[in-house]
């Protein structure tokens, strides 16, 4: 079991009507400033000095993982936390454990809650976008400045003893079976709480349908504050399609009866999920999508992001970062943040390994020939621009063409049912009437090719790109810590 993260409720007024005199939003950390944030989740690893670099080559390779260790964050982790921090707290408001509405919504027959007057007030959010650009690492971060289980006894005098889980997170199992789902609930509720309790439920040939009511009152039972889902992709893959309807269905139960908050992760791949069933859409348009896409070329945010990963150097000479080195970085990543750190991780090993004093353009590319073979499609077809190339990698497709796909398909396949329809109705009613005949229109889906301008960054050539980012104030001293 991983280590427990409990905290003693401790209550304070937010300021806000809708959540005043709620102790379960009441205990909840106080709602950060964006400066706040920026300090709390971002993170920067000790960084190599000349001591470091002089170090046996052997140890150096090991400071190299401390880069994986990094986090810079950005206007949209600023936004995620902001969704995240009002889902839960919003989520709530329909939930006061002191409300009469809400004792008898926990109660375990369903039977006994209807028509008393439970509200759910649970939204859904959903955050999507290319494997490897820090959905999860960016949502665990902000899920950590809430203790994970808040420990209640007495509210303004009065006993209040309940246990508040206020955030659980699980994985879609790789099947996107009903099952897999059911056994990583319990797995997650037990590794929150400490215990071993509920894992074992899964195992003891209980059917389905109990175990998703089951999971649906411990919902209830520990008031947990939000569901967070990832890897929804997962779900397309399940048999038939038959466990992914269910479990979508669940997932929609789940929030109106239960009243539970969901976050929806996973990569662009999942966005068909929620085609074709309107309230399967509706609820992951909650409170809009938020899309993790890799950075334009030119981008001064992605130069600052290298800037940053830069000064994490082992080599025996730390060089400064140029434009030119940036220009080849983003040629052989396309801005994608996973790619980035691989290939400037297997740089300096290659470096270390063959005694190299640094790190250069042509040192770059012979990395990304040698030891990034198997990455050379994927980023060859983002490298192109062709939505139709792009379009093989699904789960690297932009989040908008991921959408206009799924929209123009089904703009197809009604258009097809239509002139279904059309041809049914003609064989059934009399022809009064000389009717030209119909084309049947085309339903290969449409990728549009995107024709937005994006900003571009030109560096002086021989300056440092940190300086000149700070002095065209894009970012400042503070932010790059």
């Amino acid at each position: 079991m991983s280590k427990v993260r409990f905290a003693r409720a401790d209550y304070n007024l937010t300021g806000m009507p809708q959540y005043d005199g709620n102790p379960l939003i009441e205990c909840l950390p106080k709602i950060l400033s964006d400066v706040d944030v920026v300090r709390r989740i971002g993170h920067m690893p000790p960084r190599p000095d000349e001591t470091e670099r002089a170090l046996d080559p052997k140890l150096r390779g090991h400071g190299i993982n401390r880069m994986k260790d990094v986090v810079v964050p950005f206007h949209i982790h600023l936004r995620l936390e902001d969704l995240f921090s009002q889902l839960i707290r919003y989520g709530y408001t329909g939930r006061n454990p002191l409300h009469a509405s809400t004792v008898r919504h926990r109660l375990p027959s369903s039977a006994e809650i209807k028509g008393h007057g439970f509200m759910s007030t649970a939204e859904t959010l959903t955050l999507i976008g290319l494997s490897g650009m820090g959905k999860t690492t960016a949502l665990n971060s902000i899920a950590k400045l809430y203790p994970q289980v808040i420990s209640h006894s007495k509210y303004k005098r009065q006993i209040f003893i309940e246990t508040q889980v206020v955030w659980l997170k699980i994985d879609c199992p790789h099947d996107g079976s009903l099952g897999g789902f059911c056994a990583a609930f319990f797995s997650s509720l037990d590794d929150a709480l400490g215990i071993e309790k509920y894992s074992g439920r899964a195992g003891t040939g209980r059917s389905i349908s109990v175990m998703l009511q089951r999971i649906s009152q411990l919902c209830k039972a520990y008031f947990i504050g939000v569901l967070i889902i990832d890897e929804m992709q997962h779900l397309c893959s399940s048999r038939g399609g038959k466990d992914r309807e269910k479990l979508l269905n669940f997932f929609v139960q789940l929030s109106n009866d239960a009243g539970i908050p969901l976050v929806y992760v996973g990569t662009n791949a999942m966005l068909p999920l929620f085609s074709g069933v309107v309230r399967n859409a509706r609820r992951a348009a909650g409170m809009g999508p938020i899309a993790f896409d890799r950075f334009p070329e030119g981008d001064p945010y992605w130069a600052h992001l290298v800037s940053q990963l830069w000064s994490y150097d082992w080599t025996k000479t730390s060089v400064p970062l140029t434009g030119r080195l940036v220009a080849k970085i983003y040629d052989l990543t396309q801005g994608d943040t996973d790619f980035l750190v691989k290939l400037l991780q297997l740089a300096q090993r290659h470096a270390i390994w063959e005694n190299s004093d640094s790190i250069t353009p042509a040192l770059l590319q012979e990395v990304y020939d040698d030891q990034m073979a198997i990455l050379h499609k994927p980023i060859e077809a983002l490298r192109s621009g062709d939505p139709l190339q792009i379009a093989d990698f699904e789960d690297l497709m932009p989040t908008k063409d991921q959408i206009a796909q799924m929209m123009n398909y089904d703009l197809a396949r009604r258009a097809d049912r239509s002139y279904l329809s059309l041809i049914t109705q003609a064989a059934i009613a009399p022809v009064m009437h000389s009717e030209k005949a119909a084309t049947k229109p085309a339903s290969k889906p449409v990728i549009p090719v995107p024709n937005e301008p994006v900003p571009t960054a030109h560096f002086v050539e021989g300056v440092d790109v940190q300086t000149q980012l700070e002095q065209r104030g894009w970012v400042d001293k503070e932010s790059a810590w």
